[in-house]
């Protein structure tokens, strides 16, 4: 029983190490990109119909990670622009009519 025991806890004391450097490593990756962002397709009942709205919204660099969206870049990263309005992020319209409509967008970095 007390050798089962000891090996047991050898067992557990070995598995500790890996799972702290994995909770280390995801907590460092927050903290380096800030908070991930949430980004929706953009939708015309949701945001308005862009040719009387895009105005309002704000062309906003977000650099993505492993298809996860946040607001500082590291290395790896690819800069997308979106757009953001309230608070929300959104990618651009997908109408044909939008490409070079909005001068201010950077439509070499369209997500």
């Amino acid at each position: 029983m007390r050798i089962s025991i000891a090996f047991s806890l050898i067992v557990l004391a070995a598995c500790m190490p890996t799972t702290r450097g994995q909770q280390g490593s995801s907590v460092s990756i927050g903290v380096q990109l800030g908070p991930e962002r949430s980004v929706n397709a953009y939708s015309a009942e949701r945001h308005g119909d862009w040719r009387t709205n895009y105005q309002q919204w704000q062309p906003t660099t977000l650099y993505v990670v492993d298809g996860r969206y946040y607001d500082k870049e590291t290395q790896g990263s690819r800069a997308v622009v979106v757009y953001r309005h309230d608070n929300e992020y959104f990618t651009p319209p997908q109408d044909k009519e939008w490409v070079g409509a909005d001068k201010r967008y950077d439509y070499n970095k369209r997500p």
